[in-house]
């Protein structure tokens, strides 16, 4: 009986000890689990931080230029990036988008626009180079002043204008944040039946 009572005893204190390291190997994996959870939680916060400073920032750019663009004034307009160097900026003629390059992995944003507008491109760089581009196409006619456009031109610069944003869609214009944007409205005279009408084209560069 005595021998079997300190058996019994041995097997007790193995249960114990199992149930110890058991216990341990629980703390350990639980402690992980949660340092895990914590560095995911920074890695999330940074780029959540990241992104909301990115949407402020496009967010201004994008209504500067609708801004601009809603004028029926010709004008040549100055907007200053206040947005972090590290972050690169995308501009086509629909949407402007940013993306940086954090610790913790890309964060990208983007932003529609409510209007159409044209950056610098192949066709042309500023205003000079685009109204060449319009006498070009509409037989030595600019549409300045008493030098009105007809009808007809309208078509071949609507044409030259959807070239230009295939071509920004593909390859948008990147600007340097370092720099100020120029942001210019062309205001173009046509003459029709009823009168001289003013069509706009805002353009983008620097």
């Amino acid at each position: 009986m005595k021998t079997k009572f300190k058996d019994e005893r041995f097997q007790d204190d193995e249960r114990a000890w199992a149930d110890f390291l058991i216990t341990r190997v629980g703390l350990l994996l639980f402690s992980s689990i949660l340092l895990i959870s914590a560095f995911n939680i920074h890695t999330l916060f940074i780029q959540q931080e990241v992104a909301g400073k990115m949407d402020t920032g496009l967010s201004s750019l994008a209504s500067y230029i609708e801004d601009v663009d809603s004028t029926s004034i010709q004008g040549v307009h100055y907007y200053t990036f206040d947005i972090d160097p590290g972050v690169n900026i995308d501009i086509s003629s629909r949407y402007v988008s940013a993306y940086s390059d954090t610790k913790t992995g890309r964060v990208t944003r983007a932003r529609a626009l409510m209007t159409t507008f044209y950056p610098q491109n192949s066709i042309w760089d500023r205003r000079p180079e685009l109204l060449e581009a319009i006498a070009y196409r509409c037989e030595g006619r600019t549409g300045l002043g008493d030098d009105a456009l007809i009808d007809g031109d309208w078509q071949s610069i609507n044409e030259m204008l959807n070239q230009a944003g295939t071509e920004l869609a593909q390859e948008p214009f990147i600007p340097d944040t370092m720099q100020p944007l120029i942001v210019e409205k062309v205001i173009l005279n046509i003459r029709t039946e009823e009168g001289v009408e003013k069509r706009g084209v805002t353009i983008v560069y620097q």
